[in-house]
């Protein structure tokens, strides 16, 4: 959290450590989402990007440093696919009408690599979290797997599964209630 702080007066070299410390994370959350290596390449620079420009927003008493970079870059990433989605359709529509369109990306790869410390604690989260989401019951697990990692609404996870909507929000509620006090507990088990 000092570390945000430290972003927050406007020092580089603290953002290059954040960087270096949770990328990767960072990075395989996103690639969840969007399916493309370059497409989360750019989402991935532009949550550091924002995590620099609005420093400001960072809150210690919701959350720590990673569970703020892994709820920005699912909101980026989940914009990102909705934009590409849009973007496709609008595409498909202009092909249909016989225009043409060019598209031009432009890629910003990662660079520098996080310390073994580093590398060791975030396998650790991965796999209480991973052992948490195992824990669910199946549908709160899928619904809940769908929500973050597909970026669906409620509305489209029931239309999908084709299920109420209440039980949707419900199945979403209980999923993540249960995650939170697993992962808890998991925490104090740890610190104990």
């Amino acid at each position: 959290m000092k570390l945000m702080a430290t972003i927050a007066d406007g020092d580089s070299a603290a953002l290059a450590c954040l960087y270096d410390r949770y990328n990767r994370i960072v990075f395989t959350t996103v690639l969840r989402i969007v399916k493309d290596r370059d497409e989360a390449e750019d989402v991935l620079v532009e949550v550091f990007h924002e995590v620099w420009q609005k420093s400001d927003r960072y809150n210690a008493a919701r959350g720590n440093p990673l569970t703020y970079l892994l709820t920005m870059a699912r909101s980026r990433a989940v914009d990102h696919l909705r934009s590409r989605l849009r973007t496709r359709s609008a595409m498909q529509a202009m092909a249909a009408s016989g225009a043409t369109v060019q598209v031009q990306e432009s890629v910003a790869t990662p660079t520098g690599s996080p310390d073994p410390g580093a590398q060791a604690s975030l396998g650790e989260q991965r796999s209480r979290v991973v052992a948490a989401l195992l824990s669910l019951e199946p549908q709160q697990r899928e619904v809940v797997e769908l929500s973050f990692y597909d970026g669906l609404s409620h509305s489209e996870i029931a239309t999908r599964l084709n299920k109420p909507l209440g039980t949707v929000k419900t199945y979403i509620r209980q999923g993540l209630a249960r995650l939170r006090d697993r992962l808890r507990s998991r925490r104090e088990d740890v610190n104990a």
